[in-house]
């Protein structure tokens, strides 16, 4: 257990920091994409003022037959290690290039207007959405006009080149819904991954918890076992003994008396061993159950006999069911289902036990005025091993499968079993039967 703990805080720890990586991981990614889409909308900036200033002249040439505009085309290169030259960017570049031309162009021609702030900004909103970039608002303004915008609001500032002042300060609404719809593969495949390493985890560590139940279940068994097995073969040892130390052959009823109590045990240990191999799930998928008309009542009174008659404290059985009372059921095993539940109300009572047994055609039960079972064993007692531990009955005999065995029987017959029960009380058994074999 201490290797598999181990083992366990290892992993969940190297899980703990690959989900702290992976956060990592797409919170560079989101600040990636959003340099990106700030260098996009940085040049729908361009794009429009260049648009704007373009049909500025094209207003202050109007009538003219030469609507064309010459730009001049400059190109700056890099020199590379080699001492040749490199134009790494050469559309932004162009870009740049052209955008300083048409503004010198703008502050040499007078006849041009002054700038159409309206204009600009259609300009601008038609070409974010030419990049599926929809922000609610979107405004251009010159440097140092007041800009009267909430500060919630993403900012640029806007320069015809790098090394230049910049010219716009550019307010827009934050574009995290597209950077979010841009990162969501990675997003959705990286939450789905993290759910099911949660439900693996919590899966195992169920299992694991279930797995520590049944082990304890299997060394109270091996306990209670032992405790039972312990009795009968000590009885039958000593009277065994007994017999050869002190045997006297003229002493006949001696000696039958000796014999019959090493029978008795015998046969107590053999029931015992066969009550065993009766809980074996693989029996039970494979019983064959001799179903037949069972009149109720002879064997509730024949079964309630039987335990008073062994019992050693007072015993009080009532029982309410009619004399014509019949069921489809195995008798053999029926018996066996009545025994357990009324043997465990005797076991788990005081001194005096009252035990009523009331039938009719839906059901019969068995209730009792017993130390009653308490509301966090309540859900379990049907379990294989299971035993209460609590209170002061952990002594009493038993080995955790006379439950078990009525559970598996009833299901068998197609029946349903429900208990209620209150500490210091009293508890309930309800056996109702299978609605097409009421009789």
């Amino acid at each position: 257990m201490k290797r598999f703990r181990f083992i366990t805080a290892i992993c969940l720890t190297a899980i703990t920091i690959m989900v702290v990586g992976n956060i990592w991981y797409l919170y560079s990614l989101y600040n990636s994409i959003k340099e990106q889409t700030l260098q996009t909308v940085s040049e729908c900036v361009r794009k429009a003022d260049i648009l704007e200033i373009i049909s500025r002249l094209n207003s202050a040439h109007q009538g003219e037959d030469d609507s064309s505009i010459m730009l001049p085309l400059v190109v700056q290169g890099e020199k590379s290690p080699a001492g040749g030259y490199e134009y790494p960017n050469i559309l932004e570049n162009l870009g740049q290039t052209m955008s300083e031309c048409v503004h010198v162009i703008e502050q040499s021609d007078k006849r041009i207007p002054e700038r159409d702030g309206a204009l600009l900004n259609k300009l601008f909103k038609k070409e974010l959405a030419n990049y599926n970039l929809n922000p609610e608002l979107a405004v251009i303004q010159a440097i140092g006009e007041n800009s009267g915008h909430s500060p919630g609001l993403w900012s640029i500032d806007f320069a015809l080149a790098k090394n230049q002042s910049p010219i716009y300060k550019v307010y827009f609404s934050p574009l995290n819904g597209h950077i979010l719809r841009q990162m969501s593969g990675i997003i959705v495949t990286s939450a789905m991954i993290l759910i099911l390493m949660g439900f693996l985890i919590w899966y195992l560590l169920h299992w694991v918890g279930r797995l520590r139940t049944i082990e304890q279940m299997k060394d109270d068994f091996t306990h209670n076992m032992t405790h039972e097995l312990k009795t009968p073969v000590a009885v039958a040892y000593s009277a065994a003994d007994s017999m050869l130390r002190y045997y006297d052959q003229s002493d006949e009823a001696r000696n039958k008396q000796f014999l019959k109590i090493i029978m008795q045990r015998l046969s107590f240990l053999s029931g015992m061993i066969e009550n065993i191999l009766s809980m074996s799930m693989e029996r039970f998928k494979t019983m064959k159950l001799n179903i037949e008309n069972v009149e109720v009542k002879p064997i509730v009174e024949e079964v309630a006999g039987l335990i008073e008659l062994k019992a050693e404290k007072s015993i009080k059985i009532d029982i309410d069911i009619p004399a014509n009372l019949s069921v489809m059921a195995d008798s053999l095993h029926f018996g066996n289902i009545l025994s357990n539940l009324i043997d465990n109300a005797v076991k788990y009572s005081e001194d005096t036990v009252n035990i009523k047994i009331k039938a009719d055609t839906n059901s019969i039960i068995v209730s009792d005025n017993g130390i009653g079972i308490d509301k966090d064993n309540l859900p379990f007692i049907f379990d294989k091993f299971y035993r209460v531990t609590s209170g002061d009955r952990y002594e009493v005999g038993g080995y955790g499968l006379g439950l078990f065995y009525v559970k598996q029987i009833v299901d068998l017959l197609g029946w349903s079993i429900n208990v209620t029960s209150k500490p210091e009380v009293g508890t309930v058994f309800t056996i109702k039967f299978k609605s097409n074999e009421k009789r």
